[in-house]
């Protein structure tokens, strides 16, 4: 019994750390959803709460009155505030359930780290139907000859027990108490269906049954062990939407085929962005999962294919560039389109490929030079595919970003923002800068930036930034640099004096841009 209420409670943990992947942004919770109670048929339904308001239902039928305020609801408010002050998980039940039956409601409360701080962000809710979440203590327990009544103290605030589930009629039961992972409190009443009988042979009997009881119980306690460890290693290393690996399993496969001659490849959809803006995130997990089809397809069955996230994918191949390149080049030149509601969605990717251990020292440095070989790519136009050359570290390129952008933000620590000079908007920001003006996501920067680098100036310092930066754009020719300090203003109202390194360049997809370091003076 503590073994299947463990596993309901999994549910509710791998719902936790979808919202904590995903900082607390979930788009893709009905595909997850779907997935999680296929694989456990006791689970009646899955919800997500922020703020404590259920916003997210599946399946949606027939639940729609659970979209509620639980914090504010009368039964439910006073059990989910003792969740999220003690911040434990609360089992509510048994209760009535509107489909029929009874069922079990599983409230997990979710914090996210803001700032170094823990903040409440909602719950995950898990709903399981009795007497389906028990169905195999129930079965044991027939087959065993035994009747039994399952009782339940109905939540950590109203210390009456309720009957759960009861099977047959007890004569003389012996009652056994225990507690769940999630701190639930249960009794089980059991008694032979045939009741007691008291000579030495049913005596005897009686003690082969009860060791076979105990094996039986060992072997369903090893069996689940094994199935929730199988679970929870999928969990760890699979990415829920695609089935692909995320990164951390990724690694892990990876590492565990031995330094093999290896072909390293980085891959990301070209303008992912717009097919969500355009036609929602549905379709954009549509084009997702469709990508990953593809990969299995063209890269075959040895590939170890991850999902880094958002839309960025890795793929390892045994053998050589060369050997690959026909296979790198057919899903570069294949028409690719995902189907969603009724439509067929073209999409695109852009592919930058390394090689180990020839080009690179070790797994890690190979996935750095297929990135710069992606940016590459992506700066040249998209929708191409090109492998890593030694010779873009040695060689200037007034066409290309140097080594590419994504290799330096890996490696350099310094804050960089790169401007289009004909728009004036900020083309590329770095980790760092937007840990520099207190920006936890590149679309807030973009949003406090606005088209205008004095934005980011602090308004003392203004007049006179505006007008060296004029003169130098208006002068400038391919490579020339101008190094000058100012006061900057960050989104979180800082004002910090920096030393800012500006390097003219001109690109020949994006013309003439401007590459502007920040250094605190």
């Amino acid at each position: 019994m503590k073994g299947e209420i463990k596993n309901a409670l999994t549910l509710s943990t791998t719902l936790k750390e979808l919202v904590l992947a995903s900082d607390g942004k979930v788009n893709n919770f009905s595909t997850v959803a779907k997935y999680l109670l296929a694989e456990n048929t006791a689970a009646s339904n899955l919800q997500l709460a922020p703020k404590g308001k259920v916003t997210e239902i599946y399946p949606l039928k027939g639940n729609e009155a659970g979209k509620i305020n639980l914090l504010t609801d009368p039964i439910r408010g006073p059990l989910c505030r003792y969740g999220i002050s003690h911040q434990v998980t609360v089992t509510q039940g048994p209760i009535a359930l509107k489909q029929g039956g009874k069922g079990l409601v599983m409230r997990t409360p979710i914090f996210i780290k803001k700032k170094g701080k823990k903040q409440f962000w909602g719950f995950a809710v898990v709903v399981m139907k009795i007497p389906q979440t028990f169905s195999s203590t129930a079965a044991n327990l027939k087959s065993a000859g035994y009747s039994y009544e399952l009782e339940k103290q109905v939540s950590p605030l109203n210390t009456s027990y309720k009957q759960v589930m009861q099977k047959g009629g007890l004569h003389e039961p012996i009652t056994y108490s225990f507690t769940t992972a999630d701190n639930s409190k249960w009794l089980l009443k059991l008694a032979p269906a045939k009741g007691w009988r008291y000579n030495k042979w049913n005596w005897f009997m009686g003690y082969i049954v009860i060791i076979d009881f105990a094996i039986a119980g060992l072997m369903l306690w090893v069996i689940s062990g094994r199935i929730s460890g199988r679970i929870l290693e999928r969990e760890a290393t699979l990415d829920p939407l695609t089935q692909a690996y995320n990164r951390q399993g990724f690694d892990w496969k990876l590492a565990s085929q031995g330094e093999k001659e290896t072909t390293v490849i980085m891959l990301d959809i070209d303008d992912f962005k717009s097919i969500n803006d355009v036609f929602g995130h549905q379709t954009g997990d549509a084009v997702l999962v469709q990508l990953t089809r593809n990969l299995q397809k063209y890269f075959g069955p040895k590939a170890i294919i991850g999902r880094n996230g958002g839309d960025e994918f890795v793929v390892a191949l045994p053998g050589r560039m060369s050997d690959n390149r026909p296979a790198i080049k057919g899903l570069s030149v294949l028409k690719q389109e995902a189907a969603s509601n009724g439509e067929a969605i073209p999409f695109s990717v852009s592919i930058g490929y390394s090689e180990f251990p020839d080009q690179a020292k070790d797994y890690e440095e190979a996935l750095k030079f297929a990135d710069a070989a992606l940016y590459e790519v992506k700066i040249a136009g998209k929708n191409n595919f090109a492998s890593y050359k030694s010779s873009l570290t040695e060689k200037k390129h007034h066409n290309q970003l140097g080594l590419g952008l994504r290799a330096l933000a890996a490696g350099d620590p310094t804050p960089l923002l790169v401007m289009q000079m004909d728009t004036k908007e900020a083309i590329y920001v770095n980790k760092s800068l937007l840990e520099l003006f207190g920006c936890e996501l590149s679309s807030e920067f973009y949003d406090y930036y606005g088209q205008s680098l004095l934005n980011l100036i602090s308004p003392g310092d203004q007049a006179r930034v505006k007008e060296e930066f004029t003169d130098f754009v208006e002068s400038a020719v391919d490579e020339e640099r101008f190094r000058g300090d100012c006061q900057i203003l960050t989104a979180d109202a800082r004002t910090l004096r920096v030393f800012c390194d500006m390097k003219y360049s001109v690109n020949q997809r994006y013309g003439a841009l401007v590459y502007i370091s920040f250094v605190l003076n």
